[in-house]
């Protein structure tokens, strides 16, 4: 007979089960803000390309320094020029009510780069076109991913958390996760979910290569995950990208032991005086020690990412041509590809390679 899975607490507290294994920590998002005065040519600059994107009905290219941008036909949010690039969204306003610039790191370059190097990146690029810049981090989240540890819904009662908002999410019946707190509050909120089922779902499996060798595939790899706007980093007294990276450890010890727990029930009816159990115990010494993986290396594992996700479509245009052209062979179908292509090329009057160049230049962009 086989023997019953391991429970939880018997994952983490038996280490020839493994434990509660730490894939990766540190931080996920370092929104920023500045207010230099914009230079009127940079300004016209922006709304050339905007201008430019409206006409076209889709982004076009803007260059700030050595990288070229995708400059939106619209704003985002207050700011009226969004341009977007691998690297990270910018937004610029000329309002005198906001930040004069608005900077929103992609995850993906924020686990290639680090914090740091994605803040020494971001001065090179900006300083050239703005002057000295002084950046203000106005969104900060930290996060741990783990294996070994399963929820589910009955466990909702054993999180104390001093936000009243809860929220639970499932899919087909499955818990995918909880929410605690609300960002309107403007303060802290808090996630807990499957982020091995949202790399599946969205795609993103270069989180594969941060977790790298750790990570169990066929394993929940779940996520713990804080946010922290502008106003609770003012509380803490926190502004700047160098105190934010400063603070991690204090801000972590904060979300994990007073501001939300998860606790072994016991006959107290007081939750608050429930042990603090063992999985959250591994929670609360997440090692916060971001490993930069190389924008290389992420990049390369997103190229093989699209073409998986391309194929399952490619494949299904090609068995239908193959079916009308009375064909079977993958060869026999590729060879009637290319002589189709050709004459869709006469037809349409745009080369098949001035196609790939207009889609490698809006890929580059996104």
């Amino acid at each position: 007979m086989a023997s019953p899975a391991p429970t939880s607490q018997q994952l983490v507290a038996n280490p020839l089960l493994g434990g509660l294994q730490e894939l990766a920590s540190g931080v996920d998002a370092l929104y920023l803000s500045a207010r230099p005065v914009l230079p009127a040519h940079f300004v016209a600059r922006l709304g050339d390309a905007r201008a430019w994107a409206g006409d076209l009905r889709r982004s076009a290219p803007c260059q700030i320094g050595e990288l070229w941008f995708g400059a939106t036909p619209h704003g985002w949010g207050k700011y009226r020029f969004c341009l977007d690039h691998p690297i990270a969204r910018l937004g610029f306003s000329e309002s005198r009510h906001l930040p004069s610039v608005r900077i929103q790191p992609r995850s993906e370059f924020l686990h290639a780069a680090g914090p740091e190097g994605v803040v020494a990146a971001l001065r090179e690029l900006l300083e050239p076109e703005l002057g000295p810049l002084r950046f203000s981090v106005s969104r900060l989240d930290l996060f741990v991913d783990v294996q070994g540890w399963s929820l589910a819904f009955g466990d909702a009662h054993r999180f104390v958390c001093r936000a009243d908002a809860r929220r639970t999410y499932e899919v087909g019946g499955k818990l995918t996760g909880f929410q605690f707190g609300s960002r309107k509050s403007k303060g802290i909120c808090a996630r807990i979910y499957d982020k091995s089922a949202e790399v599946e779902t969205k795609g993103t499996t270069w989180w594969h290569d941060v977790w790298g060798e750790r990570y169990v595939e066929g394993r929940r790899a779940l996520r713990v995950e804080f946010e922290l706007q502008r106003q609770a980093l003012t509380e803490f007294g926190i502004d700047t990208p160098g105190q934010s990276l400063e603070a991690l450890g204090d801000l972590w010890r904060y979300a994990t032991e007073e501001w939300l727990t998860y606790r072994s029930p016991t006959s107290d009816r007081t939750r608050a005086r429930w042990p603090v159990a063992p999985e959250w115990q591994c929670v609360q010494r997440a090692s916060l020690r971001h490993r930069a993986v190389g924008l290389a290396r992420l990049r390369e594992s997103r190229r093989r990412s699209s073409i998986t996700r391309l194929l399952p479509g490619l494949n299904g245009y090609l068995v239908s041509l193959a079916a009308l052209l009375g064909v079977e062979d993958i060869d026999d179908t590729l060879c009637a590809v290319g002589h189709h292509l050709h004459s869709y090329e006469v037809v349409s009057r745009v080369p098949f390679a001035e196609r790939v160049v207009r889609r490698r230049a809006e890929i580059e962009l996104r």
